[in-house]
């Protein structure tokens, strides 16, 4: 029994758009090189930009009649909010060092300093022999066991 020849339809399918890349390219370099076809896509271009700020006038109406904010209005609220949230950012580090909070590296988020509890000796006082409590009898056993 005869084995069936092995067609690869993805090596046919790319023979066949580069040919059909070849024959356009083929055509339209000399047009797309032509003054004539500077000058009408030149056209077709500011054409299309006219349309689209004809577009966005007819909508800013459209929103403004239906009183509605329009993409201009979000994004300068948008910068309104950022401003203001960059502000809140600054007077909290600035109120966080002056009360000695300390940011914590890498997360943005701070940490209280330790408080000072121990102050330094006065000159006045002598030094006292450091005081120990006795400890329990029970307690001395578990600390031999370890």
């Amino acid at each position: 029994m005869p084995e069936p020849s092995s067609l690869d339809p993805f090596a046919l399918w790319r023979d066949l758009v580069s040919q059909m890349e070849k024959g356009v390219n083929e055509v339209a370099d000399p047009t797309m090189k032509s003054d004539e076809f500077a000058k009408v896509m030149n056209k077709v271009l500011s054409a299309s930009v006219a349309g689209k700020t004809l577009k966005r006038e007819m909508m800013n109406r459209y929103f403004g009649a239906l009183n509605l904010p329009t993409r201009t209005d979000i994004g300068a609220l948008n910068d309104r909010l950022q401003a203001i949230e960059d502000r809140i950012i600054g007077m909290s580090a600035t109120l966080d060092r002056l009360a000695g909070v300390k940011p914590r590296a890498g997360t943005g988020l701070t940490v209280a300093a330790p408080s000072r509890t121990k102050r330094p000796p006065t000159p006045d006082a002598a030094p006292s022999a450091p005081v120990v409590a006795a400890a329990p009898a029970a307690a001395r056993k578990s600390r031999k066991a370890r």
